[in-house]
């Protein structure tokens, strides 16, 4: 059977006229505050451009991409939208806006309902609303975006223009055009194939829609009784509900997650069960589950219950229930003895195998044998702790990631989440701390050390995780104990630790809230400077302090170290300095020693 396909150019306004909805199988209304500028700037640039032989007209149309729907004939009244959902979304919402700004200045003008023009009880009720709440939706943000971005467009180019709104929606109705290409009486399968091999925007399926897609018809070939599509979106609609439910008590420490965190390790879950290695583990999460269910491994494998559904639902339902007890023991503080357990999670994403995140989940997945994984929490996080160790060692020996490491990852310890209790998975860690993964490796332990000690700085990735940790196991080390931080006393708990550290940690790592600071600024030292440059003279410290401080001596420094929040400086760092009193080699030696001991004590935990 060939293609029966469509194509047209058609103008907004025309395709504003049909009705449409979106497939189950289609993420959600994502777009960001960049894409919306983006959006607003392509309109507004053609809009801005006038004929000039006709002033009161704009010549510059303009073209938004391809288009594509597909047609049930079960219900020829609707279209389900494969590609340009978020397009034709953000475009009603701008045609809201502009409809009520126009209503503003002539209550008498007909007044354009497009709340229907997609079967969306959502973006209807945001779109009927007549002020812009402040609420969580994607919808209302970006809407409220949209308004802001044209009111201050108005203000600063067309304030003399009475009229602007009205030729504004007049432009976006009659100038932006897509092609659409409507597709009809196609299975799913068929209609995203159509989609990948004419989609001109280039912005392909993402990995959770390829796994949504390739997981329906995998379930489909085994039993075309249920409608797994429905089911496996009831999936998504759970992550979907727990991020909405998120600020409750005005918190804010909560993290917002998607399905991708679930299909990372759902991967590694299903690696370990074949006795896959990194050759599959390090595919792309697109890559690797478009190749398994499309491809014949499976035919390798005689139990593949770890494909059913029940497993995968299993899966996310017991992930989110994990990630929000992680949330609610450390906003609590319930659990002061595995403190440092509960920020292993964030501490694994800094070293250079942060893919590897999964990993507590993963050993919390196989120790439950699928019950609930609430018995495990702990454990799993006891094995992580070791992990990131392990993790730690490498990260600081060697320059770069080294497959050495990610193999013994892939071949050795994801066997032992599978097949081994917790106690003999952290014995078997132990063993390999200090092992060497290659030949070269020959002394992993020395060279860890000599290197914390002198040379530190000389990498980003190594200094930075060095010296996290160092202020880390020294806010654990004061859990309970206060001090003045600028007129405020704070109260260091694991909540506040929290915020200090990581609170930026997996979606921001740009927004660091502190820098590694050079205790003895760097102009101001020649001789040894290896060891200024260790972890002796390295401090975490407030980026806002290290900026104001500069290159001054540290006598100087010390006025404004006594405003940071840290621990590791308005505690630890103070003791040391007023016992001194200056800070030579001699000082810098003394700390080295003492930060290495400290280093020491945190590796051979028991």
């Amino acid at each position: 059977m060939g293609f029966p396909i469509d194509s047209k150019v058609l103008g907004l306004r025309d395709i504003i006229k049909e009705r449409y909805r979106i497939p189950i199988y289609q993420r959600p209304y994502e777009w960001t505050e960049k894409n919306i500028n983006d959006f607003l700037n392509t309109i507004f640039e053609a809009f801005s451009t006038k004929n000039e032989e006709d002033a009161g007209k704009y010549a510059k149309s303009v073209f938004f991409g391809t288009i594509q729907f597909n047609k049930e004939t079960k219900d020829d009244n609707i279209l389900d939208i494969v590609d340009g959902q978020q397009r034709l979304t953000t475009f009603l919402l701008l045609l809201d806006v502009l409809q009520k700004e126009i209503i503003k200045t002539h209550p008498k003008e007909k007044n354009n309902d497009y709340s229907n023009t997609i079967d969306s009880e959502e973006l209807k009720k945001v779109m009927s609303e007549t002020q812009i709440k402040k609420v969580s939706s994607k919808y209302s943000k970006n809407k409220e975006q949209l308004r802001k971005a044209t009111s201050e467009y108005y203000e600063q180019e067309f304030k003399d223009k009475t009229n602007f709104y009205s030729e504004l929606k007049d432009f976006v109705l009659d100038n932006i055009y897509f092609v659409t290409l409507t597709t009809e009486e196609m299975d799913l399968p068929e209609v995203v194939s159509v989609f990948n091999t004419i989609n001109t925007t280039g912005l392909d399926l993402n990995a959770t829609d390829i796994f949504k897609l390739r997981y329906y018809n995998y379930l489909r070939k085994i039993d075309d009784t249920d409608n797994w599509m429905k089911e496996i979106a009831n999936c998504y609609k759970l992550i979907d509900d727990s991020n909405n439910a998120l600020g409750v008590g005005g918190r804010k420490d909560q993290t917002e997650f998607n399905m991708s965190w679930v299909l990372d390790i759902y991967k590694h879950i299903i690696c370990a069960e074949f006795g896959w290695g990194f050759s599959e583990v390090s595919k792309s999460n697109e890559k690797f589950f478009d190749e398994l269910f499309k491809g014949t491994k499976l035919d390798e494998q005689r139990d593949l219950s770890v494909l059913e559904f029940s497993t995968f639902k299993h899966i996310v339902e017991e992930f989110i229930k994990y990630w929000r007890w992680i949330e609610d023991v450390r906003y609590d503080g319930t659990h002061h003895e595995i403190a440092k357990e509960i920020f292993s999670i964030y501490m694994v994403e800094k070293t250079r195998y942060k893919r590897y995140w999964t990993i507590p989940f993963v050993v919390a997945y196989f120790k439950a044998k699928g019950k609930g994984w609430s018995d495990y929490y702990i454990d799993s996080l006891r094995v992580n702790m070791y992990m990131f160790r392990f993790f730690l060692i490498y990260t600081v020996v060697n320059d770069r990631v080294i497959n050495s490491v990610q193999n013994k990852v892939c071949e050795e310890c994801f066997k032992w989440f599978k097949e081994c209790s917790t106690d003999e998975i952290i014995k078997n860690i132990k063993d390999i701390l200090w092992s060497p993964v290659r030949s070269k490796d020959h002394e992993p332990k020395e060279d860890f050390y000599t290197t914390i000690k002198s040379g530190l700085f000389y990498n980003a990735s190594r200094v930075r995780l060095v010296c996290t940790l160092s202020g880390l196991l020294d806010e654990v080390a004061n859990l309970g104990e206060s001090f003045i931080c600028q007129g405020n006393e704070i109260v260091i708990s694991e909540q506040e630790i929290y915020e200090k550290f990581f609170h930026y940690a997996i979606y921001e790592k740009n927004k660091n809230p502190y820098d590694i600071e050079h205790i003895r600024a760097r102009n101001n030292f020649s001789d040894n400077s290896d060891e200024f440059n260790g972890i002796g003279n390295l401090i975490v410290l407030d980026s806002h302090i290290n900026k104001s401080i500069q290159d001054n001596t540290v006598s100087k420094k010390i006025t404004e170290y006594k405003n940071s929040q840290y621990a590791a400086v308005r505690i630890e760092f103070m003791k040391e300095y007023e016992s001194l009193g200056d800070w030579d080699i001699e000082a810098v030696r003394k700390r080295a020693k003492k930060e290495i001991e400290k280093i020491e004590s945190f590796m051979n935990e028991t």
